[in-house]
């Protein structure tokens, strides 16, 4: 039987209070299922993996608060910064043909749609109005919206994403 792959869904950006609450950033919706008494992993920045139990998770502005039972202290919350928080790719919940997630985007390589290739995906960042992709070649770095009208293709068997750059005015 394979195992099912771990999927980053938030990462801890802070220690909160003194009971252990850890403060996260989360990748997109992803958070948005997960409740009191679920199982998820905290990948260390080291690769070393630690399982927690949420004991209670709810959205303050921008970010996630989490507490689970494994952690109490604010000390213990502070070893946690920097940790991905992941869950089984099979629990994400199925997603529209036109709609991805984050982890099946960072890393494909983008192209416009004259041929030319921009870069890879690295990283997105989320906007008010739309996401923007971090595509990256070498040292160059172009940022690409996330909108219909530019992103013309995405092929995640190929890898691939395809785009029409508006004319710079």
């Amino acid at each position: 039987m394979v195992a099912d792959r771990l999927v980053a869904v938030g990462k801890v950006v802070k220690a909160h209070g003194v009971r252990g609450h850890l403060r996260l950033v989360p990748f997109g919706e992803t958070l948005e299922g997960l409740g009191a008494g679920e199982e998820v992993s905290a990948r260390l920045p080291d690769g070393s993996i630690e399982r927690l139990i949420t004991v209670e998770i709810r959205t303050q502005r921008k970010s996630v608060l989490f507490l689970s039972r494994e952690v109490r202290t604010a000390a213990e919350a502070q070893r946690l910064v920097g940790a991905e928080i992941c869950v089984p790719e099979s629990r994400l919940p199925a997603l529209a043909a036109d709609e991805f997630y984050w982890h099946q985007l960072i890393g494909l390589e983008v192209m416009s749609v004259d041929g030319r290739r921009l870069g890879t995906i690295r990283q997105i960042i989320e906007t008010g109005s739309n996401d923007v992709y971090v595509v990256q070649e070498g040292r160059e770095e172009v940022l690409i919206p996330a909108l219909a009208e530019v992103v013309r293709e995405v092929n995640l068997e190929r890898r691939l994403m395809v785009v029409d750059l508006p004319a710079l005015v």
